[in-house]
């Protein structure tokens, strides 16, 4: 067997790994100073807009299984954007437990959830809270959620036998 030679090993050994590191050199220079106008505008925020800007994701999920999800989605992703959403924002707090009461079949379990609705957003409730459930009503295209719960007037009427046509 042949022993390679010193140009065979520097050319096939010692050359790939120069130019993975010379790679990784000129690409890592070319990252920092190519980042943009959105990590320059991301670096100058808040600590609370940086927070808020990190729960956009789970709120982005959160209106997709809103819209379309069954009710055991609607409130695992409602407790997510719960866990994420900032408590400055009131309004996306008090959103997010109205989606998750009107999913709930539990009357006592609604009743509480609508209750911290008004905790989260107070002026939810001075709007008008039933208001405020028939947009989110009128945004789900499936059941559960599709129509509003009796906690909000009771029971759409139902046509029976001596209901006049």
């Amino acid at each position: 067997m042949n022993k390679p030679s010193l140009r065979a090993t520097l050319l096939w050994g010692v050359g790939p790994v120069l130019a993975f590191v010379l790679g990784a050199v000129v690409g890592t220079m070319r990252a920092r100073t190519e980042r943009g106008r959105f990590y320059q505008a991301t670096a100058e925020l808040s600590a609370a807009e940086r927070k808020s800007l990190e729960a956009v994701p789970a709120l982005a999920a959160a209106n997709v299984a809103w819209a379309l999800g069954g009710a055991d989605i609607v409130k695992t992703t409602s407790d997510t954007a719960l866990t994420r959403i900032p408590e400055h924002e009131a309004a996306r707090r008090a959103q997010a437990f109205i989606r998750f009461g009107l999913v709930d079949s539990n009357l006592d379990g609604q009743a509480a959830l609508f209750g911290q609705a008004c905790a989260a957003d107070a002026s939810a409730c001075d709007a008008g809270l039933k208001a405020a459930a028939e947009r989110e009503v009128q945004t789900r295209y499936v059941s559960p959620g599709k129509v509003l719960p009796l906690y909000f007037g009771g029971h759409p009427p139902i046509p029976g036998p001596d209901a006049a046509p």
